[in-house]
Parts: structure tokens; sequence; C-alpha cells
């Protein structure tokens, strides 16, 4: 293949520069440069509010130079009239995934589809010689997982998994300090995340209630969580025991309707709301359940619910750290405390709460044995845009600038994808089982102890 005949499909298969944030390093990189000047070509399969708002409409308001959405694709044809409306420039819509690969031939295929299904467009999109850009989680099994993993191989696409929560910049600064070895080698990490009452009602009410749609929290939630800690360290977990329950929620609930614009008992319910009243998610779901059946304000004490409200977890990594992890919504507090424990000191962070702070204090305390640094307070300020200033740095890196600089690996690729649900799966088996589950027993991806 000649550098002048290059093809930007046959770049991004050759070169992987959209695979796992590495910084080129090809004698095509001027070239590179050339080529992501000419527009991408992007579709998207899944309307749901993520699809149409952050995928959907951003590409067509922000990046209109650098990349041209071709496509929408959905299975209730209700929900595409009105994300044809809502993201706009009139773009053809299908219901059938391949129909609309085959007609437009995109260069990559955004997948915001239910989580259950995100296997299945997945490797159509990758069938169809896409690569991939997948909200998380990846998937919700290992058996999908695996799939995807197979076809990847088999078809030498890239499957770019979207972890915003890796570029808001004070995160980006906490790899940076573990990196330039603060703290030393990490041998343990606790971790802490808080969501209140009313936004674990979110998840009751929709399908994320149901193992089967989302995995549970532990997949749907927590794989972001997960990832951050495996990017933290650079290694891979090995082995998971945990526990969960659902309280509150469910079949503990004293009373139950069919969905809260419906119910009897609103006057009385500390988790009614009405959907009618937004005006957005009525006429994109609400008026549209007929072509699908999917309510999007379903009674959170349905007894079919089977996911869990706390969740705690005891993670061993390849390196030989050790993550204390819990995820726990009956709480009021939405926030977080992060700490590592290393060999020449400790990282600590507490974040969120009510009203947002305009950034984030990380607190370094030496180990004065084996450090000669001194104690700190290191302030980070919030960056603008969605998720502390992490969505427009990640959109940037997928949309505009794929040549990005990456020297701390924030764009993840199938294997953090995997890697991050695959503690999740090993967590809801060992909370049925009663069991520690070792990762080597659901993928065959092997644990690497550091990730290089």
């Amino acid at each position: 293949m000649s550098k002048k005949n290059v093809s930007r499909k046959d770049f991004l298969k050759t070169t992987g520069a959209l695979a796992g944030g590495a910084i080129l390093s090809t004698p095509y990189i001027g070239e590179a440069s050339k080529l992501f000047r000419e527009k991408r070509r992007v579709a998207l399969v899944g309307t749901g509010v993520r699809g149409i708002g952050m995928f959907g409409r951003r590409l067509r308001d922000q990046y209109p130079d650098y990349t041209e959405l071709v496509g929408l694709c959905d299975i209730n044809p209700g929900r595409l009239r009105y994300a044809q409306e809502y993201v706009g420039g009139n773009l053809p819509t299908y219901t059938n995934l391949d129909e609309m690969l085959s007609e437009h031939q995109p260069d990559a295929l955004i997948v915001t589809s239910r989580d259950d299904v995100h296997h299945e467009h997945i490797i159509t999109g990758m069938k169809h010689g896409c690569d991939i850009i997948t909200e998380k989680p990846l998937t919700i099994d290992e058996k999908k997982a695996q799939e995807i993993l197979d076809a990847e191989r088999k078809y030498g696409k890239n499957v770019i998994v979207t972890f915003n929560y890796r570029y808001p910049p004070y995160r980006t600064k906490i790899k940076e300090l573990i990196t330039e070895g603060w703290i030393g080698d990490v041998k343990n990490v606790e971790f802490h995340w808080h969501i209140t009452h009313s936004h674990l009602m979110r998840y009751m009410q929709r399908w994320h209630g149901y193992r089967r749609f989302g995995g549970s929290l532990w997949i749907h939630k927590s794989t972001h969580h997960f990832d951050m800690v495996n990017w933290f360290i650079n290694s891979d977990p090995v082995e998971v025991f945990a526990k969960a329950e659902l309280e509150r929620f469910g079949k503990h609930g004293p009373f139950r309707g069919k969905n809260c614009r419906n119910c009897a008992f609103a006057d009385q319910c500390l988790y009614h709301w009405d959907i009618t009243q937004n005006h957005h998610l009525y006429n994109l779901y609400t008026k549209n359940e007929k072509y699908d059946g999917y309510v999007r304000d379903n009674c959170v004490f349905r007894e079919t619910i089977d996911i869990f409200s706390k969740h705690s977890a005891i993670v061993k990594y390849a390196n030989g750290a050790q993550l204390n992890y819990s995820l726990t919504a009956d709480t009021e507090h939405e926030g977080y405390w992060l700490a590592f424990n290393g060999t020449k000191g400790r990282l600590e962070v507490r974040a969120g709460g009510w009203p947002r702070k305009d950034g984030e204090d990380i607190v370094f305390m030496p180990n004065r044995r084996y450090s000669d640094r001194e104690e700190q307070v290191i302030h980070v300020e919030h960056g603008t845009g969605g998720h502390w200033g992490g969505d427009p740095i990640m959109n940037d890196q997928l949309f505009k600038d794929p040549d990005m600089p990456d020297p701390l690996g924030r764009q993840a690729g199938v294997r953090d994808g995997v890697m991050s649900i695959i503690i999740g799966v090993a967590a809801r088996k060992s909370v049925d089982s009663g069991k520690t589950i070792r990762i080597e027993d659901l993928v065959d991806l092997k644990p690497m102890p550091n990730r290089g």
C-alpha cells in the first residue's frame, strides 16, 4: 500500500489510530493529519437520550467540519421520527441496521442502544467494515464480551469505549501523579461511590432495573468506576468477591402501580415523577410506547426488579494491588471518596456534593520513611462542558483530532471495555454463588500486571 494511495479506512486499519489512545508513531503521521481533514462518515444506532443528545445533535452542532452523520437506526419508528427532528438535517432513518450500513458504508458506527444488544450492533458494524464507538458498558456478560473480542480479531476493526470519566482534568492529574511515582507502587485502593435515592429511582424505573437488559448496576454504573481503577493503577483484575442486596425498591415497596403517570398512590409515593412535565422525554419515549412497549416511568416498586441497591466488592489485581469498592444508593449524598495507598504515600480525593464545586482537591500524604516529598493539597479546576469538562476533550479526540497526543492513554479500547465490565460480571456471579470468581475463567484475556 503506497502512501499516495492510502485510504482513510485502510489508514485506520493499518495504524490503529483510534485504538487504545496510543500516540501515533508511524511514517504516515503527516498523511494522517491530511486524511482526517476530510469529513469522517458516521452512523448512529440507538436513538435514546444519550444517542441523540451527546452524539447526534452534538456532532451536527459542534463537529460539522470534521464529521458527517449519515443515518439513524432504532427498532422504534416513533423514536426515530422524533430523533430525526431533534438531531436535525433530515437524516435518513432505518429500523434495520444492516440496511443502513449497506446503503451508506460509514467509516464508523456509534452504538448507543440498550446494553444487552451492544454486542450485536458492534459485531454487525465490524462486519460492514466500520470502526466502532460505543457507549459504556461494552456489554453485560462474559459470553457477549468474548463474542466482541473474537469479532475484533476476525474483522481487524477498532472498538472505542467512551469512558468520559477518564477525561476530567482532576482525574487526569491523579493519573499523572501515580504515573510519576508520587506514591510508589500502589498496594491498595479505597473507592466508595454514592448515588442518591432520586438517581437510583431513575434506574429502577427503566430497563436498567432488570439484569437481562443492563446486567445490574455492577455493570451499567460500576463499569465506569472499575475502568477508572484499572486505568489509574495500570493493571488487570485477577479475582473478585462481592456482596449485594436490594432494599427499599422493588418488592420491598409498600404499594405499587402501573406507572408513575397513572399511579393511584402518587400522593403517597416519595418517588413519584410526572414524565408528562418533561417535554423532551415525553415526546421521545412515552408517545412511542406502542411500537416496542418500552415504558420510561415504570413503578419503582414492581416486584420483577432484580438488581441491587447496595454493592461491596474486593478485587485483587495482577500487580498485587487490592481494591475495596462500594456503590451505595440508599443515601441522599451524591459523590465519592477515592484513595490510593502506595509504598511512598497516599493520594485521596473526595468529590461530589451539591452545589457543585469549581474544582477538586487531591491530597498527597507521604510515607516519610520512603518519600522526600512534603504533604500537600493539589487543587485542580474543572473544565467546561459535561462530566466536569471531560466530554469536550473526549469528543474532540474522537471526532476532531484523532492524532491528539494521549500520553496517559485516556482513550479506551476493547480490552479496557472488557476488563471493566468483567469485574462487574464476576461480582454479580460472586453475589449469586457466594464464591470468589476468577477473571481467567470468564474470558480468554490473560490478566496483565502492567498494561504497558
